[in-house]
């Protein structure tokens, strides 16, 4: 028994030194080594037949290159990409990457935080007998990320103004915005003062809230602080007449040649075609005849009149250029502008419904001597719902149904000259 085991260790002996001269060009370290890899590939197959018959396998050592791709362990700091070859058993290499610390980074300034990142380590083992194997282990650290906030937190889009006034049921024109901008315009509460998409802002109620522009893109912004107010009496603004900030033109009051809203206004327009959708649902059919007119429109139709009627006769049914409602934007003449609209199913119609819309019928029947202008049932002005049921309460009030502006705010309608 005793030569048997000899006659192995020099087997063994003799074998393992020829492989790692031959494989490895290296002289085989000398190690406490205790782990075996069963070599696979072209020598894995290494055996020797003993003189009394039995097969002993060769289970050789390895040498393990180590390649971290991130801090590696203190004690096996590599000095390049791959490590120096050392000799480590499977358990050892476990051992190291088990016991791995990771590296702490220190949350950075200025609003920064550590990430928990993990970092695989791979190691590649070289059997003495040419075979190889690959094994992973994982790093676990800390990795810095910045974050960067994509809002403004103060305002920076440049307005021409940042504070207005306005009176209820008035609408001041847009603030220019300067640069370039995608611009997206609200309001904090459009119970106060809406905006359109232009940032023409329209007072709805008395108190106070914000108008912003946004920049779509880069969500930088820009306010404007509004005070919506209800103006008493008569007031005059940049040669525009209001009464209780209700715009008046009439033969007293006359409007800019300049002032132009461009169309009817946006509550006027939305307004009117909520009546006419009432009316469609009560089998009535009413549309826009003629709503604004600019002050060239208006010059042109009333020297017509003047040229085939006479100035008497136009001045009893046509206003004079700046004298028109229809320039306010806020005048719609429904359906047939004419004497034969009186009495029919939409004239009776709308002279019951329109007040819940914000219209009244501006030339009431009988008042002509007030108004300055024959009746026209067709011929309606927004005022908003509020004021609108205000002249009609007034009206019930004083027995007279057919009450108008002029009676209600207590102002007169004569030409000058």
């Amino acid at each position: 028994m005793k030569r048997k085991t000899e006659k192995i260790i020099a087997l063994l002996t003799a074998l393992c030194c020829m492989a790692c001269t031959t494989a490895c060009g290296r002289e085989i370290p000398n190690s406490n080594n205790n782990s075996e890899f069963v070599v696979t590939g072209g020598d894995a197959d290494k055996s020797v037949i003993d003189e009394d018959g039995e097969t002993i396998m060769l289970v050789p050592r390895t040498t393990a290159a180590a390649e971290y791709t991130d801090t590696p362990d203190l004690g096996t700091t590599a000095t390049g990409k791959n490590a120096s070859l050392v000799t480590r058993s499977k358990e050892e290499l476990d051992r190291i990457n088990s016991n791995k610390k990771p590296t702490v980074t220190a949350k950075p300034s200025g609003g920064a935080s550590g990430v928990l990142r993990t970092t695989v380590v791979k190691v590649t083992g070289t059997g003495v007998g040419g075979g190889t194997g690959t094994g992973t282990g994982t790093y676990v650290g800390t990795q810095a990320v910045t974050t960067t906030a994509t809002t403004p937190s103060v305002p920076t889009i440049q307005l021409s103004y940042t504070s207005a006034e306005i009176w209820v049921g008035t609408t001041k024109d847009y603030a220019i915005v300067t640069g370039n901008y995608i611009e997206e315009w609200t309001t904090s509460d459009a119970n106060i003062a809406t905006v359109d998409q232009f940032g023409n802002i329209t007072g709805v109620s008395e108190g106070k809230c914000k108008i912003r522009v946004t920049d779509k893109n880069t969500k930088e912004y820009g306010e404007i602080d509004v005070n919506v107010v209800k103006p008493k009496g008569i007031q005059e603004v940049d040669g525009v007449t209001y009464a209780d900030g209700i715009l008046i033109a009439n033969k007293t009051y006359a409007l800019p040649k300049t002032y132009n809203p461009g169309g009817l206004t946006n509550d006027t327009y939305n307004a009117f075609q909520s009546l006419v959708q009432a009316a469609a649902n009560s089998g009535i059919s009413l549309w826009n005849a003629s709503g604004f007119r600019s002050y060239e429109s208006q010059e042109q139709i009333y020297n017509n009149y003047v040229y085939t009627h006479g100035q008497a006769t136009a001045d009893t049914f046509s206003a004079r250029p700046g004298h028109s409602e229809h320039q306010t934007g806020m005048a719609i003449d429904v359906n047939n502008p004419s004497d034969s609209f009186n009495g029919t199913p939409e004239a009776i119609w709308l002279k019951e419904h329109c007040v819940e819309y914000g219209f009244i019928i501006r030339y009431p029947e009988g008042k002509q001597e007030i108004t300055g202008y024959k009746y026209e049932p067709w011929h309606i002005r927004y005022v908003g719902v509020e004021m609108a049921k205000k002249i009609r309460d007034e009206g019930i009030a004083r027995g007279d149904v057919n009450i108008t502006l002029e009676e209600y705010f207590g102002i007169n309608s004569v030409y000058q000259q």
